[in-house]
């Protein structure tokens, strides 16, 4: 109730986009938008409280023993300590609240776009001719609350455009905290096979797939080329006398 009186204010501050993100490269007719479940909030909420009964048990120990031992500038100290602790976790609430409500997967039939983030809002670009792979992830307390992700791996990093990404060493994106993350892999299966499978996610193909590495595909191109004008040459050369 009270984030949702400070939502807009909050917002602005923050500078944060309102609605869904442009959608990525692909027909206009297939895209789809898709959000984190509710449960996903629930969960990660579940996690800093977990912390801040950790962080209340720790302080309250450290003042029992402060005032067993009789050190009055300890147990201030272990308080301001708490309290500050205790003001980091609101705000860490407040923030996963922001992500929440900023969080997108828009998918076309060449593309998959994910927003992210709270205090630095990231939008990811992954083009479908980089993925190599999908997996569904859960842990045992996702399990609990029924949501997954889909991890999304790319081919070298390719694809995954956000500045603050470019050199991370992170070569995957999740689409996380969804209920649907078989159907959105499905669907994103469908949109591969349509554009001629690839990367060990369809039948392999004579052609090469979408997981091909744009180097790999230049170099079949020039060999195709080469081939073609082989052939033209050939034509044109007079019969060879018997």
């Amino acid at each position: 109730m009270i984030y949702a009186l400070f939502r807009g204010p909050l917002l602005a501050l923050l500078r944060a986009p309102s609605g869904a993100p442009e959608p990525p490269a692909g027909s206009h007719g297939s895209v789809q938008v898709f959000r984190a479940s509710p449960r996903y909030l629930s969960y990660r909420l579940l996690v800093l409280r977990l912390l801040t009964g950790v962080l209340a048990l720790l302080a309250l120990g450290a003042l029992v023993g402060a005032g067993v031992a009789r050190e009055p500038a300890a147990a201030l100290a272990v308080a301001v300590a708490a309290l500050v602790g205790l003001v980091v976790l609101l705000l860490a609430g407040l923030l996963v609240r922001v992500d929440y409500d900023l969080r997108y997967y828009v998918v076309t039939d060449r593309s998959l776009r994910v927003r992210e983030g709270a205090w630095n809002v990231r939008e990811m670009t992954i083009t479908f001719a980089n993925v190599q792979n999908l997996r569904i992830v859960q842990g045992p307390l996702m399990r609990a609350f029924g949501i997954l992700h889909l991890r999304v791996d790319v081919a070298g990093g390719g694809g995954v455009r956000s500045p603050e990404q470019a050199g991370s060493g992170g070569h995957h994106v999740d689409v996380a905290g969804v209920e649907n993350a078989r159907e959105i892999r499905d669907l994103v299966l469908e949109h591969l096979r349509s554009l001629g499978g690839g990367a060990g996610l369809g039948d392999p193909e004579d052609e090469p797939g979408p997981g091909a590495s744009p180097a790999a595909r230049a170099a079949l191109e020039r060999v195709a080329e080469a081939a073609a004008a082989l052939a033209a040459t050939a034509r044109g050369l007079p019969p060879r006398p018997v």
